[in-house]
Parts: structure tokens; sequence; C-alpha cells
């Protein structure tokens, strides 16, 4: 990172950003570009969860290539007078698989439901678990960056 005084790696900004973070920008390699897309997520430890349509692009891309990188922002706010932007953010990469286990498959979903503070039923009803994909996310590495405006030293922007 080129400047080292705006990376963060404590798990406690990691935890933070993804706690924050309403959407979760998820690159895909489709061969020729990356294919990019903003998702609902939940992250439990070392993975990432979605939810999905059961057949579409992102999981053709995910079953031929599951190698994904992702990234998300928290606390963005812009400062027109000095043309600066304030922000919390997480890049990083991992391996995505589509989950056939029922049982995570409803764990992933109720945890999204928590999350977004759905208004549906938990446990996720059976009908609800087969028909949806669920996608997992391996983490293999995590990278955070903040920026705070000058003369904030705590990491909640002002």
């Amino acid at each position: 990172m080129r400047l080292s005084k705006r990376e963060c790696s404590e798990p406690a900004f990691f935890d933070e950003v993804f706690a924050k973070a309403e959407e979760l920008f998820l690159a895909l390699n489709d061969g020729e570009f990356p294919y990019l897309i903003p998702l609902n997520f939940v992250r439990r430890e070392r993975r990432i969860y979605l939810h999905s349509a059961p057949e579409g692009a992102k999981l053709d891309l995910i079953r031929k290539d599951g190698r994904v990188a992702f990234s998300l922002a928290a606390d963005v706010r812009i400062d027109r007078e000095k043309s600066s932007t304030y922000y919390k953010s997480v890049c990083g990469t991992g391996r995505a698989v589509v989950v056939e286990d029922p049982e995570e498959k409803r764990l992933a979903l109720d945890c999204l439901a928590e999350r977004y503070a759905a208004r549906c039923p938990r446990p996720a009803p059976d009908a609800n678990v087969r028909r949806v994909a669920i996608i997992r996310i391996d983490i293999l590495s995590l990278t955070g960056k903040r920026c705070l405006p000058e003369g904030v030293t705590s990491p909640d922007p002002v």
C-alpha cells in the first residue's frame, strides 16, 4: 500500500467495516474482463455468505473459476471544500463455492435475514432453502484502509 499510514490490519477494524458496510462488491473472472456486482452479504469468521438466484452468470463464473476479489466501504463522507473523501474500506480475496449442503444454506439465509433485519421466517423454511443459491467465500486475504479528516485521531469520522 502506497500510503502505509492509512493501512489498517487490526481484526477490530475489519469487524467494524464488515458490520457497517451495506453492500459488498464482488469481482469474478469471466476470462476476458472482470465481472463486478454489488451484493448483500454476511460474514461469519473467515467466511462470507451471499444469496443468489439458482442460476445465472455469477454462479456459472464461480463454478468455472472460484477465485474472487471483493471490496466494501463504510463511513464514506465527501468533503467538497477540501475535495477529499473520508472512508474505511476493506479489500480481499477468496475462493468462492456454491453451497450444496441444505443446513449450511439455512444458516446463511438466517444470518443474512438477521443482518438486514428481514421480515422473513427463521429458521428459513425448506422451500426457501431449495429455492435460492448460497455462495460461500472462504477469505484468503484482507487489506484495510482508512482516510480520516486532518486532526482526527479516532477511527470514527467526525
